[in-house]
């Protein structure tokens, strides 16, 4: 498989077919200097959940 970038005139080649490529960038074992930033770890972030009245403010009856 040969991956271009899209926008520019680097390329690059690897032994495998488009789904076995997407598999292992998936899965983190391609070595690929595109598809770096999906091995970076993101910070995990809090969520909290609020209800539907007090997101859209209480409903006037």
């Amino acid at each position: 498989m040969l991956y271009n970038e899209g926008r520019g005139p680097r390329r690059e080649h690897h032994d495998m077919g488009c789904p076995a490529f997407l598999l292992a960038a998936l899965t983190r074992t391609a070595q690929t200097a595109y598809f770096g930033h999906l091995y970076d770890v993101p910070k995990p972030t809090e969520h909290h959940f609020e209800t539907a009245d007090r997101t859209l403010g209480a409903s006037r009856r």
